[in-house]
């Protein structure tokens, strides 16, 4: 079967992203993926060789763009400046390539459908392509806040992902509940809050192991 293709290729793997984005892996079909292409299902097969070869070349595609940027950022962190200078660079290499990219929101979704999907162990795509360049960033916390353990550093990671994932799947909550003052989905304006708040709970846990800080009961430090 000739490999016609590069534009073929693209609208296949542009079709999956857009349903992998709304439904978890298992609910989304080759044939669907198919139809929405506009393509065979042997095509598909000719260029990916299943289903799971398909989702995986989404994600070589997409992760690829975040690791990149940051395996490019981490070197240039000066970690002689002060702790909230580098939090600040930190977490903005973390926040920025996800949210900031309009291009990958759908692939966004995608992650955080893998995140919780209960097979995810199986497929190891979170082992495979997010695991690697995590331990970097992780190092680099380590380094910025050395009065942190692992265990610190590791639920800390988890809550920073948390906060992104949940700003990602959100439909409507964030709009319910401040009514209407904040819009669910409104990635330029949570951005900043969303940095904000992300270094705020780094310095917290980190102030945390301090010896003799005192937090008072207004947040002055005693």
């Amino acid at each position: 079967m000739p490999a016609d293709s590069s534009a073929t290729k693209a609208r296949i793997l542009a079709s999956a992203e857009r349903l992998f984005s709304a439904n978890e892996f298992e609910a989304v079909s080759l044939r669907a993926i198919a139809r929405d292409a506009k393509a065979q299902i042997a095509l598909i097969h000719y260029h990916f060789g299943s289903k799971e070869g398909l989702y995986r070349a989404v994600w070589a595609d997409r992760y690829a763009q975040l690791a990149e940027t940051r395996k490019g950022g981490l070197p240039q962190l000066d970690f002689d400046r002060g702790r909230t200078a580098v939090l600040r660079d930190l977490v903005d290499l973390f926040v920025t390539p996800l949210l900031g990219d309009p291009s990958l929101r759908l692939f966004l979704k995608i992650m955080a459908h893998e995140y919780a999907d209960p097979k995810e162990p199986e497929r190891a795509i979170v082992k495979e392509y997010i695991d690697p360049i995590t331990r970097r960033m992780l190092d680099a916390f380590r380094k910025a806040l050395p009065a942190l353990s692992d265990a610190d550093i590791g639920w800390g990671y988890q809550a920073m992902t948390g906060v992104l994932m949940m700003h990602v799947v959100d439909v409507d909550r964030a709009t319910r509940l401040s009514k209407g003052a904040a819009r669910s989905g409104d990635t330029d304006a949570a951005l900043p809050a969303l940095r904000e708040f992300i270094v705020g709970g780094w310095l917290a846990l980190a102030d945390r192991k301090i010896p003799n800080k005192r937090i008072s009961v207004t947040g002055a430090r005693a």
